[in-house]
């Protein structure tokens, strides 16, 4: 198990944007989600999949289309809550 802090979320930001298939778009509007996230004192662990029981209720946390959609209208953060409650 690993709990995601500040000084993760900037070295999370560079992996994604070198890492990302399909050439992703710039993870800025993410880094600023997730420190906000972390700010209201939430926290984000990161979780073996071998210990996620299999019926858990969970959610991706990427994105597919063009990056400049994420731009013109951006994210809030609740989308993958909203995902699960719908």
């Amino acid at each position: 198990m690993w709990q995601i802090t500040h000084d993760d979320v900037e070295s999370i930001a560079i992996g994604a944007g070198i890492l990302g298939t399909g050439g992703g778009g710039n993870p800025y509007v993410g880094k600023l989600l997730m420190q906000r996230l972390l700010d209201q004192g939430l926290t984000a662990t990161v979780i073996p999949i071998d210990t996620v029981d299999d019926d858990a209720l969970v959610t991706e946390v990427g994105g597919m289309g063009a990056p400049t959609v994420g731009i013109e209208k951006l994210p809030n953060g609740q989308e993958p809550r909203w995902v699960l409650e719908a």
